[in-house]
């Protein structure tokens, strides 16, 4: 059986801050800045640079932000089994809020 996976990107802009709940995630990549990225249940900071990829746990909660002074892509790769229809809600919900929220933290749900 052939595994499925799916992706959700969307850009960060510096000063931006999200969060960020995984269900079913499998791996954050990102294209730009360095973010700093802080997990639930960890007392550590991350800081995932250009081109690189951090694995994701499940059920596990993403505060980040850009820590630089460009705009940053971060492409969420999902398991297989969430469907697409998940990744276009999700990318479809970030469009709408960038739309009509001032900079600042904004709340996604991923997988």
């Amino acid at each position: 059986m052939k595994e499925i996976f799916s992706t959700v990107a969307f850009d960060l802009q510096p000063g931006e801050r999200v969060g960020v709940r995984v269900r079913r995630g499998l791996a954050l990549a990102v294209t730009g800045e360095r973010v700093w990225l802080t997990r639930s249940n960890e007392a550590v900071d991350y800081f995932v640079h250009d081109g690189e990829s951090l694995s994701l746990r499940p059920h596990e909660t993403l505060w980040i932000s850009v820590d630089g002074e460009r705009a940053t892509q971060l492409v969420f790769t999902l398991a297989a089994g969430t469907g697409s229809r998940v990744a276009d809600w999700g990318v479809g919900v970030w469009q709408r809020l960038r739309a009509w929220t001032p900079r600042g933290v904004l709340g996604l749900r991923i997988g």
